[in-house]
């Protein structure tokens, strides 16, 4: 008789694992079988905290998890940032979609801190053939922080005269 995958082996295990509360697992879950997803065949590619929307998110994603490498120019190099500026994410996250059945999906407990965006790949109805799996392995596990961006009005030293 064959044996399932064990409990240390799913998809779920691994969610929980990475810190995520049940009820966000179960809405992932849910978002993924919605897309058809094959749950056994999904990665978890790393999850961001942050106050900006789903598109920036993914943004934020490319910018932190890609990188340029050229010989003789450290990342640190205004020419480096100046090529992630030109560099086309709405075009890199769709390429993602199409080749890898990445998603980003907003997990539904928001923190006071902002939203949390976790990034799933895995073949799907759109993708049902993930393109070499191997080279995936820029999608190690991360998590990201993104800093809470600083209200005008808080970094004013304004007081009213008494």
């Amino acid at each position: 008789m064959e044996k399932g995958p064990s409990k240390e082996q799913t998809f779920e295990f691994l969610l929980s694992h990475r810190g995520i509360s049940d009820k966000d697992i179960g809405w992932v879950l849910s978002k993924l079988d919605s897309q058809e997803y094959v749950l056994d065949d999904c990665h978890y590619m790393g999850r961001i905290h942050s106050e900006e929307s789903q598109t920036k998110a993914k943004e934020i994603f490319i910018s932190r998890y890609f990188y340029l490498n050229m010989k003789g120019i450290s990342s640190e190099n205004k020419f480096n940032n100046l090529l992630q500026e030109c560099i086309d994410k709405k075009k890199i996250w769709t390429l993602l979609e199409k080749n890898f059945g990445a998603i980003c999906i907003k997990l539904p407990d928001a923190s006071v801190n902002g939203k949390t965006y976790l990034f799933v790949y895995g073949p799907n109805k759109k993708c049902p053939k993930v393109a070499n799996p191997d080279s995936c392995v820029f999608f190690s596990p991360h998590e990201i922080k993104e800093a809470r961006k600083q209200n005008p009005l808080e970094m004013s030293s304004l007081r009213l005269a008494g």
